[in-house]
């Protein structure tokens, strides 16, 4: 590598390294803010990322400065060099930096790609898991039809009984919720039974808590099940923020509900 080209990099690595120092210490501040107030605004998965980003930020300075020592180092080198008459070799400065984008391009490849294998393998196993509980257990899902149409307070005790024994029928397999349709006044309304209910409420005051459905998710697929309509399997994976649902329809003799397996990471209010 000549010269020229060598200068090239410790003048980038300077600047590199300046960067990383800019961010480290903002990072350093926001650290200090969160950690002195006992607060943190993040969600989980962007808590994660911001913890790696900052270890990774250490990292990458430690490495520019090995990199700027070592081709300050080499310059000095090369110095020496010349005054004894030696030629440099050719410079590789744009093969290294091509090289390195392909590396780095196969690497952020390797990541999406597996991230969307073992997502996909995830997703599959836990739908076995759930179908293989539901089809175990048909009589308790007619049984939560039944007392679903009686529309009792009390009934929603067992529901919320059947809802745990259902989701405790595997290791690991996620929360578990009904969701079913109603009426607020004149206009139908989503409601969620809720799993809780018998040591959050005294038997004859149940208010069932509401179900916001999300637009261009599931608001549609759920109008469409409980006005009548055949619908299958829905199937959902955020892999930005690390949420998935999978809803199950079951059509009851006495009437028709949804079974909503979900796993949400939520820590704060931003990020994902």
């Amino acid at each position: 590598m000549n010269p020229a080209s060598k200068l090239q990099i410790a003048r980038a690595t300077l600047s590199l390294l300046l960067v990383v120092a800019t961010l480290f210490l903002l990072g350093v501040v926001a650290l200090v803010v969160c950690a002195g107030l006992q607060i943190n605004p993040f969600r989980e998965t962007t808590t994660s990322f911001l913890v790696a980003a900052f270890v990774g930020l250490i990292g990458v300075a430690i490495v520019l400065v090995l990199l700027n020592v070592a081709t300050n180092l080499s310059l000095i080198a090369d110095v020496q060099a010349r005054e004894l008459g030696t030629q440099p070799q050719q410079s590789q400065l744009r093969k290294w930096f091509w090289a390195f984008i392909v590396t780095a391009t196969a690497v952020v490849g390797f990541i999406l790609v597996g991230t969307y294998i073992s997502k996909e393998r995830y997703v599959k196993v836990i739908h076995g898991q759930a179908d293989e509980v539901l089809r175990e257990n048909t009589a308790a899902l007619d049984e939560i039809s039944k007392l679903l149409a009686s529309a009792k307070p009390e009934d929603f005790r067992r529901i919320a009984e059947v809802e745990r024994y259902l989701t405790n029928q595997r290791a690991g397999l996620p929360q578990l919720s009904i969701v079913y349709s109603g009426k607020f006044g004149d206009r139908p309304a989503l409601y969620r039974a809720n799993q809780l209910f018998p040591y959050t409420y005294p038997p004859g005051d149940y208010q069932p808590p509401y179900f916001s459905c999300t637009p261009k998710l599931d608001c549609e697929y759920l109008k469409r099940f409980f006005s009548g309509d055949n619908v299958g399997v829905l199937e959902k994976y955020h892999l930005r923020d690390d949420q998935f649902y999978i809803y199950i329809p079951f059509v009851g003799k006495e009437t028709r509900y949804m079974l909503l397996f979900e796993r949400e990471n939520s820590y704060g209010k931003f990020g994902s």
